[in-house]
């Protein structure tokens, strides 16, 4: 069983939503987490790749979609951090925009 910690943008936008009474949502998003803490390897908590260890669950409610960015703590292998992806903005040219 593995343990999961929340980077703080994260975990704000997790409040967030119990302030807000989504109740819907956070069972979601509770159940969602509660299957990533057992059983990391699962399919079902690694449905989107983005590499180098990096996954995405999709969360689902009657009007929002979530999707949860984990991956692997490199220091503790018991370890699961969700976190806001480290990546740089692209930028198209209008050319380029679907």
């Amino acid at each position: 069983m593995a343990t999961v910690e929340f980077d703080p943008q994260p975990l704000q936008a997790y409040s967030n939503l119990e302030k807000a009474g989504a109740e819907t949502l956070l069972d979601a998003i509770d159940d969602a987490i509660d299957a990533l803490e057992t059983d990391p390897g699962n399919a079902v908590v690694r449905r989107r790749s983005f590499g180098d260890g990096l996954w995405g669950m999709p969360v689902r409610d009657r009007s929002e979609d979530w999707l949860i960015i984990w991956e692997r703590d490199a220091t503790a292998e018991d370890l699961i951090v969700v976190q806001v992806p480290r990546c740089r903005p692209i930028r198209l040219t209008a050319a380029e925009a679907p």
